[in-house]
């Protein structure tokens, strides 16, 4: 994660990204197609069971926030990203499985079939439609800033019922 912030000039101090111990470093992606569609998966399972949410999951040890995301990618959607920006970078607290040092991206990618994937049912969605589709309470609050040219740090804290507070936005570039 160091390496990371270092890398794309985030400075923002460490005691501030990361909270807890429970906190785990996870990505996800929003990947457009030519037909300003992105690829969306409806998950079966928590955190976030049928909400549509982008594609993405834990980084693992040793790897980078980069390798992570594109390999996190490819395992659900068998797709490969092209032209990855970095976007948004959350810090989230809260109930078991809400405690997340997220990274968000958006890519590319060329439309293609879509193959059956074991976290749930992946389909395509018009950039137009997205604030109004069923997307997880996070993705609703942060859609905004994922969609703007600017990078943003954002911490968040969920309540007992997962539903999500922005403590703090901070555009860091």
């Amino acid at each position: 994660m160091d390496k990371f912030l270092n890398e794309n000039k985030i400075n923002i101090p460490y005691k501030k990204i990361k909270k807890n111990e429970k906190q785990r470093l996870a990505v996800v992606c929003f990947a457009e197609n030519e037909e300003n569609e992105y690829l969306l998966l409806n998950r079966y399972k928590e955190p976030f069971k049928g909400f549509l949410v982008p594609p993405g999951g834990k980084v693992e040890k040793n790897e980078t926030i980069e390798q992570a995301v594109k390999r996190e990618f490819l395992e659900e959607t068998t797709f490969e990203l092209e032209n990855i920006e970095f976007q948004v970078l959350t810090s989230e607290t809260g109930p078991e499985n809400y405690n997340w040092i997220l990274f968000i991206f958006t890519a590319k990618i060329k439309k293609q079939s879509l193959k059956t994937c074991n976290e749930g049912i992946l389909g395509w969605y018009k950039k137009s439609q997205l604030k109004n589709l069923k997307l997880s309470s996070i993705d609703k609050l942060t859609l905004p800033y994922i969609m703007d040219k600017n990078k943003y740090f954002i911490e968040l804290n969920y309540d007992k019922e997962k539903n999500p507070t922005i403590l703090n936005i901070q555009k860091i570039n």
